[in-house]
């Protein structure tokens, strides 16, 4: 079972992940590609890495290929400065942290593998809590990750990168709480929950106020 000091992590990495840098006022989080798992871009790089994850993959209804969308938006970010990019797919944003990082999970996840380890329920979503997209067959196609009681931060795809927005029910079709984290988050069935003292971790820094925090790239 993963504790409140990890939970505080996790979603201190996913903050990051939405703001790399502002362009004409607007935010540009990391970028979305298929089977992105902080998958390093770079000027020299990002093209032909790209053609490798979404080349034929198909495309939008105005006609841009997924390639070509998520080309653009990692050349806006390169020519106005960027050096390195680490780009995401929704569960892959997810299962950097979890997996490759914390070793919370002992094994990759998919969305709907993530939506199995999930308690679900009707309740609006609470901080973190992870909310779904859900085909006809029941099965979760697109994951996002409650950072507070009203934010959802998401890999929404290749138009758009790492967001962070505001959690609409309309918007999504199921939603639960992480079953390592149960014990530390707000739900029904753990309405008050506690706040543990936990060991620092060596691989998160502390910042004033005594919050931790995932060390940038």
């Amino acid at each position: 079972m993963a504790n409140l000091a990890q939970l505080n992590a996790f979603i201190a990495y996913l903050n990051q992940q939405w703001n790399v840098m502002t362009i004409g006022g607007t935010t540009y989080g990391e970028p979305y590609v298929w089977g992105g798992q902080h998958l390093h871009l770079t000027p020299s790089n990002y093209q032909s890495v790209i053609h490798n994850k979404e080349g034929g993959r198909g495309g939008y209804a105005d006609g841009t290929t997924y390639e070509a969308a998520a080309k653009a938006y990692c050349k806006r970010l390169f020519d106005h400065g960027a050096t390195d990019l680490y780009a995401y797919d929704c569960s892959g944003l997810g299962m950097y942290w979890l997996y490759n990082v914390s070793g919370i999970y002992s094994g990759d996840k998919n969305a709907n593998g993530m939506m199995g380890a999930c308690k679900l329920y009707k309740n609006t979503p609470k901080k973190g809590w992870w909310t779904f997209h859900v085909n006809s067959n029941g099965r979760a196609t697109h994951i996002g990750y409650m950072v507070d009681d009203t934010h959802v931060v998401e890999a929404r795809g290749r138009k758009y990168g790492v967001v962070k927005r505001t959690w609409k029910k309309a918007n999504w079709d199921k939603w639960g709480v992480p079953k390592i984290w149960a014990e530390v988050i707000e739900s029904p069935d753990n309405p008050n929950p506690g706040h543990t003292w936990v060991h620092f971790m060596s691989n998160y820094l502390w910042a004033p106020g005594g919050n931790y925090f995932f060390p940038p790239h």
